[in-house]
């Protein structure tokens, strides 16, 4: 089995292992080169968001501003469609909008306010837009053609940005200008809806728009562009929230590492159960050959004993009366391992399909154990093991069990303890009651096991690794059908061993709260051996 493991594992090894360990130092190059080229990627974005922001900025307001002050020259005197025509095309943050019209030698304003009303003229507002509007009054009085009327923007007066545009008569002359006095605080709330609805919501970046912006901490990015056409200014500007982009992107390789690392570990962990799952199922399967070869031996063993005294019986060479009762114990004890045996495999058997059954009746614990290691006398006195029974001190209960199958579990205790005995072939049976428990041990001066061995051995098939324990042959079911019966009596079976110093094996059985107990048929403090 060791070699065909090693086989495994050496085909294992160029066919997964090799590939996930290339795979997974790719997959930290790539990581790597990520991170690198993920701070540049972020702050190409940035610089990109905030030209794109100047951009829509600019374009919203030329488009505003050419739709609000495209005013018809036959509506300039009639305010009622002035203040419609304001109405139905806003520009935001509008603090007011204005009319100028030229006569000889005078201009005459008209004033509305951002929702259309017209208004009383404020002053510093008039001022503005006189100083906005004086070019094209002299433009006006000189009879100057202008052909194509252009938006223009003043800003000299920063608390009353104005936008405007000439309103043009038969020829081309102006008889008018048309405007929109902008109000810093109303505006910078409108671009910053504008530049929200081309970010989106952007988790790891602010957006400011300001004239003046504050000093921004050691190895953080700010991106900054400034605007176009109103508020030249003023810039947009993008910083991140708390992160450069080099801090950005080691943030995400650390994440993607430890989602690789995940990865990798259950991809590395899968092989390790795979390979369990060989090395048990090869093991497994070693183990069924050694029970197919010890049954075997079990089998043949007693077989050929039998043949052999029957034979001699048969053909008469036996003729004294306690020669013949010698071979007939002989052929009844190899009679009853092969019983035995055969009754471990059918009831595994059993127990592998869930169909064994019990027949719990009250039973005499103490007459049972007497009783059983009574017909293991022969076998006992073949091997030369001295076996004393040592009965409970008070009287024991009643227990509820199937007497076949718990007299199954001493006869595969009390053999164990003849095989494994060494060369102090002494046992004891000890029965005891206390705390509401009755316990059965039976304890051996043999070879013992390892701790590391004791929980393995009630598993089928399992054998000790130990040269002295493979000298003895079995089938490697007698434990496991141990500890089945026994838990299916709701009790439990503990071990105590030490290399070198033998074994105890101790059967406890719960004892029922209104158990009767048992008569006194036998004796319940007298040492009795059979040797």
């Amino acid at each position: 089995m060791p070699r065909m493991f090693r086989r495994t594992i050496f085909w294992l090894l160029p066919v997964v292992i090799v590939p996930l360990c290339v795979l997974v130092v790719m997959q930290y190059r790539f990581l790597r080169s990520l991170e690198t080229n993920q701070a540049s990627a972020h702050r190409n974005w940035m610089r990109t968001a905030v030209e794109d922001i100047s951009r829509d900025i600019e374009s919203y307001y030329r488009g505003a501003a050419t739709r609000a002050l495209a005013v018809p020259p036959d509506a300039l005197a009639d305010a009622s469609r002035l203040s419609a025509h304001f109405t139905a095309n806003p520009v935001l943050g509008a603090k007011s909008y204005f009319t100028v019209r030229y006569f000889e030698g005078s201009a005459m304003y008209q004033m509305f306010d951002r929702w259309g009303v017209e208004t009383l003229t404020n002053e510093d507002e008039l001022q503005a837009v006189k100083l906005a509007t004086v070019s094209w009054h002299v433009v006006h009085k000189h009879g100057t053609a202008v052909q194509s009327p252009a938006l223009g923007v003043d800003e000299r007066d920063s608390a009353n940005r104005v936008i405007l545009r000439p309103v043009t008569g038969p020829k081309g002359k102006v008889i008018a200008v048309a405007g929109v006095v902008l109000d810093p605080k109303l505006t910078l709330a409108a671009m910053t809806n504008i530049a929200k609805q081309r970010l989106g919501k952007p988790r790891d970046v602010v957006l400011l728009i300001s004239d003046r912006f504050p000093p921004m901490p050691h190895g953080r990015d700010f991106v900054t562009h400034s605007l176009a056409f109103v508020f030249a200014d003023w810039r947009a500007g993008i910083r991140g929230v708390c992160l450069s982009p080099e801090e950005i992107a080691a943030a995400q390789f650390k994440m993607n590492s430890l989602y690789t690392g995940g990865v990798s570990t259950i991809l590395f962990g899968a092989v390790f159960l795979a390979l369990q799952a060989t090395s048990r199922h090869m093991r497994l399967s070693q183990m069924k050959s050694d029970f197919v070869s010890n049954v075997s031996h079990e089998l043949r063993t007693p077989l050929a004993s039998i043949r052999v005294f029957g034979e001699y019986m048969r053909l008469g060479r036996v003729e004294k009366p306690e020669k013949v009762r010698e071979y007939g114990e002989y052929i009844e004890n190899e009679s009853r391992r092969l019983t035995q045996l055969i009754n471990n495999i059918l009831d595994f058997s059993k127990i592998e399909s869930a169909e064994k059954k019990y027949k719990f009746c009250e039973t005499d614990v103490a007459a049972l154990v007497s009783e059983t290691v009574s017909a293991f006398a022969m076998p006992l006195r073949e091997h030369g093991v001295a076996v004393s029974f040592h009965p409970a001190v008070a009287p024991l209960p009643l227990l509820p069990l199937d007497r076949d199958a718990m007299a199954q579990v001493l006869m595969n205790l009390l053999d164990n303890a003849v095989k494994y005995s060494g060369d102090v072939k002494e046992i004891d049976v000890a029965l005891s009651v206390a705390e509401g428990f009755v316990r059965i041990a039976i304890r051996d001066r043999g070879i013992g096991i390892p701790a590391a061995e004791q929980k393995k051995i009630f598993e089928k098939f399992y054998r000790v690794g130990s040269g002295l324990v493979h000298d003895v042959k079995g089938s490697g079911l007698g434990l496991a059908i141990v500890t089945h019966v026994v838990r299916a009596h709701g009790g439990r079976v503990e071990v105590a061993s030490m290399p070198g110093s033998g074994s105890t094996f101790t059967i406890v059985l719960p004892q029922p709260p209104e158990a009767k107990v048992a008569p006194a048929a036998h004796p319940t403090s007298e040492k009795t051996e059979f040797a």
